[in-house]
C-alpha cells in the first residue's frame, strides 16, 4: 500500500474564512482541539499538539475556507478518516476547530517526528499498520482494540466493520461520541486490512479484557481491610477466557528488603498463597492465585493487613494470566487500579 500521509491539505490554499471568527469561536475550537467536555478526539497524534504537524502535515495557520475545511473533514482525504456529524463533531465544532487552528501561527522549521514511531524491530506487517496510520491513534501494537476484539472473540469481519463502517458497527452504533471516522476501500484496500488483521490478531493476538481494582481501606478491629475486585468483562459466550492468574500486592518494604513491617492478618475469597518475594519490586507481596476468569465473571477478595504501612493503601498492584498468551511470546498483566489521590 503506497503510503499516503493524512491531511486537510489537499485543497488548494483558496480564499480565508469569508467572515473573521470571533473569539469566543477560536476558543471553543482550541477546547474541542484539546479534547474537552466529552469530545475528545485524537486530531492531535498525527497534526501535531499545536497543528505542527507530524504524521500528517500541518494545519496551523491554514488559509482553508470554512467549506473547504468541512469538506476535508467529512470526505476524508488521503489516508484521513471521514469523520460524520453526529458520532464525531458536527459542522458548527468543525468550523470552531478550523477557526482556532486558522489563528495559530505558521510552524518553522523540520517537521516533528511521528507521535508512533515505526519500531526498530517491526516486522513488515507491523511497518504497515503504523505507516498507514493506525499506530499513531492506536499505538505501536494496537494493545486497546485488541482488548476490545478480545471482548467479543472478534473475527475478520468484525476488523472490517471497525474500519469501513466504524461510525455504525454494533459496539458503537449507540456510543455518542466516537474519535474515529470510517475509512473507504479506496485509502485501505482489502488486502491490505487483510495484512492489518495479520498483525493485530495472530502476529500479537487477541487480548483478554481483564480489569481489577482495590478498594481504600477500611478499618477493622485486627487491621485495614482492602477489596479487590478482578472482573473479565468480555461477553459470556463470545470473549475470551483468562486462565492461570495471579494477583500481585506489593507491601511496604522497609529499609532491609527482608524486614518484614506488614503482615496479613486474613483474607476472604479464595486463591491466597501467602506472600512472596516480587521480583519487580524486590519486596515482599501477598499473593492469589485463580485458575480461570470466564468473560463476564468478577471475583471479590479482602485482604487485611496490619503493621507498618497497613494503612497507607496497595498501589502498585500487578495481576498476570499465563493463558492466552500473547502471540509476541509475552505474559499478559495490568496494573491494579487504585482510588484517586492513594
Amino acid at each position: 500500500m503506497r503510503h499516503i500521509i493524512a491531511a486537510l491539505f489537499f485543497f488548494s490554499s483558496g480564499q480565508a474564512f469569508a467572515q473573521t471568527p470571533g473569539s469566543s469561536d477560536i476558543q471553543s475550537g482550541k477546547e474541542i482541539w484539546q479534547g474537552y467536555f466529552g469530545l475528545q478526539n485524537d486530531c492531535k497524534l498525527c497534526h501535531g499538539d499545536q497543528g505542527e504537524g507530524g504524521f500528517a502535515k500541518p494545519l496551523a495557520g491554514h488559509q482553508l475556507t470554512s467549506a473547504q475545511f468541512l469538506r476535508a473533514v467529512r470526505q476524508g482525504p488521503g489516508i484521513m478518516p471521514a469523520f460524520v456529524p453526529d458520532k464525531n463533531l458536527n459542522d458548527q465544532q468543525v468550523g470552531q476547530v478550523a477557526a482556532y487552528l486558522a489563528s495559530l501561527p505558521k510552524p518553522t522549521g523540520a517537521a516533528p517526528e511521528w507521535h508512533t514511531r515505526v519500531p526498530p524491530l517491526a516486522t513488515p506487517r507491523q511497518k504497515l499498520m503504523v505507516s498507514s496510520g493506525c499506530g499513531q491513534c492506536h499505538g505501536p501494537v494496537m494493545a486497546n482494540p485488541r482488548r476490545t476484539a478480545g471482548s467479543i472473540g472478534a473475527d475478520f469481519e468484525w476488523f472490517r466493520q471497525e474500519v469501513y463502517e466504524h461510525t455504525t458497527a454494533p459496539l458503537n452504533v449507540n456510543r455518542p461520541h466516537l474519535r474515529m471516522g470510517n475509512y473507504s476501500k479506496q485509502q485501505i484496500s482489502e488486502a491490505t486490512l487483510k495484512d492489518l488483521w495479520e498483525f493485530f490478531a495472530n502476529e500479537q493476538g487477541l487480548r483478554v479484557p481483564i480489569g481489577a481494582q482495590i478498594s481504600a481501606g477500611v478499618p477493622s478491629g485486627n487491621g485495614v481491610t482492602y477489596t479487590i475486585t478482578l472482573q473479565n468483562t468480555g461477553t459470556p459466550g463470545k470473549g475470551l477466557t483468562a486462565e492461570y492468574i495471579t494477583v500481585t500486592l506489593p507491601l511496604l518494604r522497609g529499609k532491609d528488603p527482608e524486614e518484614v513491617t506488614t503482615m496479613v492478618e486474613a483474607t476472604t475469597g479464595g486463591g491466597y498463597t501467602g506472600v512472596h518475594r516480587d521480583v519487580i519490586t524486590n519486596s515482599n507481596a501477598a499473593e492469589f492465585e485463580i485458575p480461570r476468569l470466564a468473560p463476564g465473571e468478577k471475583r471479590t477478595f479482602t485482604i487485611t493487613l496490619s503493621g507498618k504501612g497497613a494503612n497507607v493503601g496497595i498501589p502498585r498492584g500487578m495481576v498476570k494470566w499465563e493463558k492466552p498468551r500473547l502471540n509476541s511470546g509475552g505474559t499478559e498483566l495490568i496494573a491494579v487500579t487504585t482510588p484517586l489521590g492513594q
